[in-house]
């Protein structure tokens, strides 16, 4: 019986972490440049098969996720600081905790004239610093070069990884390296479209269906969960007799 409440328990904790994936996900499929998440599944068998009268019993973990790097659909919108990335790599953004990375390339100018995101962050050039923009005239090559009043004045940097396991979601719509061996690389297979956007990857139909899947498995582990807790209801109230 232990083993069938261990294995309960594990799966309503289980889908409750599902749903809370999806839910995010929802959350922000109209936010630019966002990547949905997946839950990584883990089955655990307990109890001993070499004995006969040892029940086994399967639970299901979601001790982690990773995030679905799928390309996404480019929006247009003609804002010289609109930048969007097709293909590989990530625009590389200055924060407090480190440099960070994001696909989000809806970019403004502060007080400064520094390129920042809608959070304020600052945009890395070439060089790995700030990117100072001051004029009218501002065009972005398809490779990051930045020319204001037909003069070059930096390059906006792309950088890519050997594996994208290692990235995890940070908040604020970047992403974070979190292997010192995974070192980032300057991205080759890219193009920076100016005046447009990357729209999020979420799949909203296949999310209601795993929203609603993940709902069917955790009703059905807490109908278990139930039947439990009423069977050890009679238990104890037969050892008081």
């Amino acid at each position: 019986m232990l083993n069938g409440i261990i294995g309960t328990l594990g799966g309503k904790s289980a889908n409750e972490r599902r749903l809370e994936i999806v839910a995010n996900n929802i959350a922000n499929a109209l936010t630019p440049g966002f990547k949905a998440s997946r839950p990584v599944v883990i089955h655990n068998t307990y109890g001993d098969s070499n004995q006969q009268d040892q029940v086994q019993a399967t639970s299901v973990n979601v001790p982690d996720s990773y995030v679905h790097f799928s390309d996404a659909p480019l929006v247009e919108t003609g804002s010289v600081f609109d930048l969007a990335l097709e293909g590989t790599g990530f625009f590389v953004i200055q924060t407090p905790q480190g440099n960070m990375y994001t696909r989000n390339g809806q970019f403004s100018l502060n007080q400064d004239k520094k390129l920042v995101t809608m959070s304020g962050n600052f945009v890395v050039g070439e060089s790995g610093g700030e990117i100072t923009i001051d004029g009218r005239d501002v065009r972005i090559e398809t490779d990051g070069t930045i020319f204001v009043d037909k003069v070059r004045v930096d390059r906006i940097k792309v950088a890519d990884f050997k594996s994208l396991k290692e990235l995890r979601n940070f908040g604020m719509n970047l992403f974070v390296n979190t292997d010192s061996n995974n070192v980032e690389v300057p991205a080759e297979a890219y193009t920076v479209k100016q005046g447009f956007y990357e729209a999020s990857n979420v799949d909203i139909m296949k999310e209601m269906v795993e929203m609603i899947n993940a709902l069917r498995a955790y009703e059905s582990y807490s109908k278990v969960d139930q039947s439990f807790n009423e069977l050890m209801g009679k238990l104890i109230d037969l050892g008081r007799i």
